[in-house]
């Protein structure tokens, strides 16, 4: 399971990403959401929020979780994966240097204009991938947010419109 990360930038919504570390066995120096399995006795829910803490330093009482999204399967790996998106409210970051290289905030707007390209690997199977101001997005995570990118806008939206009714309560 994985945390679709998003921070609001002077009223603009971004995407969270990570790099992840180079010397991992697997998916090394990928650009990828935080995440990672399930321990035994947590729900993917309890997972996702240990894995957003572990990997970049963001506590759970520091974001809101706003939905599921989509899931897949990763490729080689072949580990079912699924998305939700996290809204974190108070950003603080701090890296787990020995699985977290590098974070990319990247505007959600952004992918309204760049495709998910369609690409072959060795193996045969495809995916597709994003490109994105030099960062390359894909495999599982281009699929996550190509899959999700209706749903990740309509529950920010519904997130927006829960705010102006809070702050209209407060200013009475």
């Amino acid at each position: 399971m994985v945390a679709v990360p998003i921070v609001f930038i002077f009223d603009e919504p971004y995407v969270v990403f990570i790099r992840r570390a180079r010397h991992l066995n697997r998916h090394a120096n990928q650009v990828a959401f935080p995440g990672g399995v399930v321990e035994d006795g947590e729900t993917l829910v309890e997972a996702m929020f240990r894995e957003l803490e572990e990997e970049i330093g963001v506590a759970k009482d520091r974001c809101r979780l706003l939905g599921t999204l989509s899931s897949t399967v990763a490729g080689k790996s072949n580990l079912f994966v699924q998305a939700f998106l996290v809204r974190i409210d108070r950003p603080h970051f701090r890296l787990n240097k020995s699985e977290v290289q590098d974070l990319y905030f990247v505007n959600l707007s952004l992918f309204d204009k760049a495709p998910c390209n369609e690409i072959v690997l060795p193996s045969g199977s495809r995916t597709c991938r994003f490109v994105i101001d030099g960062i390359v997005i894909w495999g599982a995570t281009a699929r996550i947010i190509r899959d999700s990118l209706a749903k990740i806008k309509q529950l920010l939206e519904g997130f927006k419109d829960e705010l102006s009714d809070h702050q209209g309560d407060q200013s009475r």
